[in-house]
């Protein structure tokens, strides 16, 4: 086992505040080469490099699937089926390699409505997602909101824990085991009243509703807290959605709903949500989610605890090379960049023009096996060896 000096999850994130030292796994069956990986990863979130950028990819299956096959009467019933979805997830990373930074993950999801399950709300489910049904109706029912205790008894909720016990159980050393979605801020507001009326809000209570703002805020703590604790106890560091790796507490912060908001609520009101649900991470990356939010950017690259920016450009609005500016402004900033590319000659030519130091490419399409990944790799490493 590995042993990395991280700090830890209770006090706020400050260069200043003790270091603890967290173990992470060695190897992993499903990625014999884990260790180094790690190593790319807490060099990117330094917005330094170690051999070679971060990069993620996918390699055809190899091997045949050998897990579950199972018909279910609803999706909720599917959803529901701790040992199907734990077995069958570990049997679809049987069949992978996992080349480059690539790992072995299970992520316990159920969709981004999580954080609203506990102040009451409940989720229907469709095939690969759920949403979440309202309970705040009026604008006088947001007082309910700070009176309500939040219940990790709810069945969502506690069918994400099922699922991680089991596959915690069933890991045998093979992968990692994730934190789930985890929405906060003006999301969970939005889940708990609907995201029209909640603009509507804005206008007619805007005290009421930046004080419900940092109330889900705490209570995003809390949850990421309930579910950090469970994977830092099987000595796992922390992953989720988003892939990557930090032995200690890191996730990803973001608003998807401030798309929708002006400079100046996403300053006073949305950004100070932000920061009070970063105050448990050592390791943070935003995920800043279409055009419409680029306006906010600066707010983020202002932000001294924020390691890192995924930039979610999204579908009809070109590729990554389209936008080189805004990972450019990020790195200027000292903030780590995870890129999307569509295909591995467009990952080669961002290697070129962008700084190696904290950059992750996220490589699109499929290599056909693991020698064919390796050569890629190799040729990164070189444009690394030449820029960096």
């Amino acid at each position: 086992m590995h042993r990395l000096s991280v700090n830890p999850i209770a006090k706020p994130t400050t260069q200043a505040r003790k270091e603890a030292e967290i173990t992470m796994p060695d190897t992993l069956g499903f990625k014999p080469d884990f260790a180094r990986s790690a190593e790319r990863y807490e060099a990117w979130w330094h917005c330094e490099v170690a051999d070679r950028p971060v990069v993620t990819l996918n390699v055809k299956p190899q091997r045949e699937y050998a897990g579950p096959t199972k018909q279910h009467e609803s999706f909720r019933d599917r959803w529901f089926d701790t040992e199907f979805v734990v077995d069958s997830a570990i049997a679809h990373m049987a069949q992978r390699d996992f080349a480059g930074d690539s790992l072995p993950t299970f992520n316990a999801n159920m969709g981004p409505d999580i954080t609203a399950t506990p102040f009451g709300c409940e989720l229907d489910y469709s095939e690969f997602s759920s949403w979440s049904t309202p309970i705040i109706h009026d604008t006088h029912e947001w007082s309910k909101l700070f009176d309500t205790k939040l219940n990790f008894d709810n069945p969502h909720w506690r069918h994400v824990e099922q699922l991680q016990d089991l596959a915690i159980e069933k890991c045998e050393g093979r992968y990692l085991v994730g934190m789930t979605d985890l929405h906060g801020n003006y999301d969970i507001l939005a889940a708990l009243r609907d995201p029209q009326m909640l603009c509507m809000d804005l206008l007619d209570c805007p005290d009421v509703i930046h004080r419900a703002g940092m109330h889900v805020a705490d209570a995003f703590c809390e949850m990421f807290r309930h579910q950090y604790e469970k994977v830092a106890a099987a000595e796992m560091g922390s992953t989720c959605w988003l892939g990557g790796y930090h032995a200690g507490p890191a996730y990803v912060p973001s608003s998807d709903f401030w798309c929708m908001v002006s400079d100046e609520t996403a300053r006073d009101m949305v950004l100070p949500a932000i920061q009070r649900e970063m105050q448990p991470l050592d390791r943070s990356i935003f995920h800043l989610d279409g055009p419409q939010a680029l306006r906010h950017l600066d707010l983020l690259l202002e932000l001294p605890e924020l390691n890192a920016v995924q930039w979610v450009f999204g579908a009809g609005n070109g590729t990554a090379k389209d936008w080189l500016d805004v990972y450019r402004r990020c790195q200027a900033a000292g903030k780590a960049v995870q890129v999307h590319t569509a295909s591995a000659d467009e990952a080669r030519a961002l290697a070129e023009v962008l700084s190696s130091k904290g950059l992750w490419l996220q490589v699109g399409g499929q290599f056909d096996d693991s020698e064919q990944a390796d050569a890629f790799l190799k040729e990164i490493r070189s444009i690394t060896t030449q820029i960096a």
